[in-house]
């Protein structure tokens, strides 16, 4: 215990964006508090770790019949508990070495010896070798021991027995038999934060990833070319379920306000609930804008606002918080420190994939139709995944850092330092081959999903819907991430859409340009439910039934870049950097939002861009006014073409120009230079 206190003294990093010195200190108070809470939940841990020693020390003192000393006994809880966190630490080496690194401030790779010694067979050899001698010790104890010992033994064992039984995982059987069918369908949606479109087997990427995901294709319909408003999880998943557009529902990045979250319109999710459905809401830690934007699920399973100060603090230093981790990935680690079991950076695809099993084979003894909303980061940087998952296609021989995630994101330098980089400073190949493995797991829970559905009867009148809020961009248009040029064909704009279910078309792939607002008038017309006028968004399900395009035009625009990130116009409109953007304006709430002082100039310095099946112009805001581009999709995805073809560019400027007058922050004038 004094040991890990002091190496959080001397290693002190919190998990989050920075922010100005003088903000954070208003919340020393609330850092104490944190500090404590989490010192006193590493003592029941040292505790319950350490008690099995000082009862085999008894034992043996009994049987050998040896005097009992108080110093050997701390001697035996002392190994005890090393031996005890040792195995937890190597269960988590092996099975999520992710989880491990993310809190790991040291050169990860020195773990690579003892991680390549390790196997599930090990493992559990271990856990029952344990098991066996503790049972075999306190059963002694038992009858050995004196009757104020015996009810000691007795006790720990009923503690450490309420503790199996209380992390025992019980996976939901099918309906034995067939439901009724509800007045509405069911709509199940799943959906992979970060997952790009070309990773399909539609597009036949190299590897195969996506098989279940590709027989919902084959059996339902692909719509390849949706195009998201802002490659930004909040906007995004505010317009797919709002339908409403960045500048109309008011959330342009991942930072709204209060005020902001709420929606000038009912969102789909209150459309469904007026026909009667049951709502839920499943993610992780990529998924907590579905419970502070108000869509209006009845049933949420979330974590809280991860751009929040207070839970930033609470999830402790990197040591405490590394070292916690290792007992909170089950449901009591959700139940009494859910802000490390909903720890950024680490997936709970698995844990969600069952959750949502154990919903649906709830809902589906109800008479309501229900409405699912299973989100995970599966697919989000920095790309970790599970045992063997991460093992498919990284080399055997690789010894680099990135084995496990994307390296060097632990703290908030770091993410804004590696915005700016070049790929030459990655190791872009081993990134791109722990990316394919997240994909992959995504799409074998996505088949358990839909296996359940199917052997519980529900396939016949259940809708199921895959999608992502935006996709990656690994240096295509010269930076990583998303959402930060537009320029050309970017892969990050671009989401996967696949529907599957009852008066769907079968093996229909989509290639016509569509949008994420598209989305709620096209499940309400599919619903046969009235359209509300106010949606900018159209019903694609006549031209999905034809297969023929709508001729639409899809909007974009920037999201809020964390430094100065490769591939800007050299004279593009800059702010400051997000350790000075942000601010606390609600100090209870502890909410991040962007500074009041920079908004207007955050909003104004918005590329934005307009496109069609071929087209795509981008307007670029500039200190001398705005800088229009033109790529043609087809050709030269990355070569601007304006000065080639003046009637397309008069044609799509035109066409920019509606989403650019209904923006109350868009500003044509030339502005100040500001420093970045």
């Amino acid at each position: 215990m004094v040991a890990l206190i002091s190496q959080t003294w001397h290693n002190y990093s919190r998990t989050g964006p920075g922010i100005p010195e003088e903000v954070e200190r208003k919340f020393r108070w609330h850092m104490v508090y944190a500090g404590l809470r989490l010192a006193l939940w590493c003592y029941v841990i040292f505790l319950l770790t350490a008690l099995p020693g000082p009862i085999f020390w008894q034992s043996c003192a009994l049987l050998l019949n040896i005097e009992f000393k108080t110093s050997t006994a701390f001697f035996f809880g002392l190994c005890s508990s090393a031996l005890v966190i040792g195995y937890f630490f190597c269960y988590q080496l092996l099975f999520s070495p992710g989880a491990i690194q993310l809190s790991f401030q040291y050169r990860f790779s020195r773990l690579y010896g003892l991680h390549d010694a390790l196997t599930p067979a090990i493992l559990k050899s271990i856990k029952f070798a344990g098991i066996f001698v503790w049972v075999t010790i306190s059963g002694l104890s038992l009858f050995s021991a004196a009757l104020p010992e015996t009810v000691y033994i007795f006790a720990i064992n009923l503690i450490y027995g309420w503790l199996a039984i209380s992390i025992r995982v019980k996976e939901p059987a099918p309906l034995e038999s067939k439901p009724k069918s509800p007045s509405f369908p069911n709509i199940v949606m799943i959906g992979a934060d970060t997952l790009r479109c070309d990773r399909l087997g539609a597009y036949r990427y190299r590897r195969n990833l996506t098989p279940n995901i590709d027989k919902l294709c084959a059996d339902g319909v692909l719509l390849g070319n949706c195009i998201t408003p802002v490659a930004r999880t909040a906007p995004s998943v505010a317009s797919l379920f709002s339908g409403l557009w960045p500048y109309q529902h008011g959330i342009r990045d991942n930072y709204p306000s209060a005020e902001e979250c709420r929606l000038p319109h009912p969102s789909l999710v209150q459309c469904l609930k007026a026909q009667g459905y049951s709502t839920l809401a499943v993610s992780d830690w990529a998924g907590a804008d579905f419970g502070k934007i108000d869509f209006g699920f009845e049933t949420v399973s979330l974590p809280e606002d991860q751009w929040n100060l207070k839970l930033l603090f609470r999830q402790g230093p990197s040591v405490i918080r590394g070292f916690l981790s290792l007992f909170t990935n089950n449901s009591l680690g959700k139940k009494y420190l859910p802000e490390l079991y909903y720890l950024a950076g680490m997936p709970l695809t698995g844990k969600l994939g069952r959750e949502c099993r154990q919903f649906i084979a709830s809902a589906a003894r109800e008479e309501r139709p229900f409405f699912l909303n299973l989100f995970t980061s599966t697919t989000h940087v920095p790309f970790t995944c599970d045992y063997p998952y991460y093992k498919l296609f990284t080399p055997e021989n690789y010894r680099g850092e990135s084995k496990f995630i994307m390296t060097k994101l632990a703290t908030p330098c770091e993410i804004v330092d590696k915005q700016q980089r070049g790929s030459d400073y990655f190791d872009v190949p081993q990134i791109i081959n722990l990316y394919d493995s997240c994909v992959r797991q995504f799409d074998d829970e996505v088949g358990k999903i839909v296996d359940f559905i199917e052997q519980s009867g529900l396939s016949e009148n259940t809708l199921i819907v895959i999608y992502s809020d935006h996709g990656a961009d690994f240096f295509e248009t010269g930076c990583w991430g998303q959402g930060n040029t537009l320029l050309g064909k970017d892969p990050s704009g671009r989401i996967p859409l696949v529907m599957k279910g009852p008066g769907m078309p079968k093996g229909v792939k989509f290639e016509p340009v569509c949008r994420a607002v598209d989305v709620m008038p096209t499940l309400l017309g599919w619903l046969k439910l009235d359209v509300p006028e106010h949606l900018p968004g159209t019903n694609l399900m006549p031209y999905i039934l034809e297969n023929r395009s709508p001729n639409l035009y899809a909007y974009q625009e920037t999201g809020i870049w964390l430094g100065k990130v490769p591939g800007l116009h050299p004279e593009q409109i800059l702010y400051p950097n997000i350790v000075e953007l942000l601010d606390i304006p609600d100090q209870q709430a502890g909410t991040l939002v962007i500074n009041a002082k920079y908004y207007p100039t955050v909003i104004q310095a918005k590329s934005r861009s307009i496109q069609d099946e071929r087209w795509k112009l981008i307007c670029i805001a500039t200190h001398r006014g705005p800088v229009y581009q033109l790529y043609d999709l087809e050709t030269d995805a990355y070569r601007d073409v304006a000065s080639e073809f003046p009637e397309i560019y008069a044609r799509l400027q035109a066409q920019l120009a509606i989403h650019l007058k209904a923006d109350p922050y868009w500003n044509p004038a030339p502005t100040t230079p500001s420093a970045a």
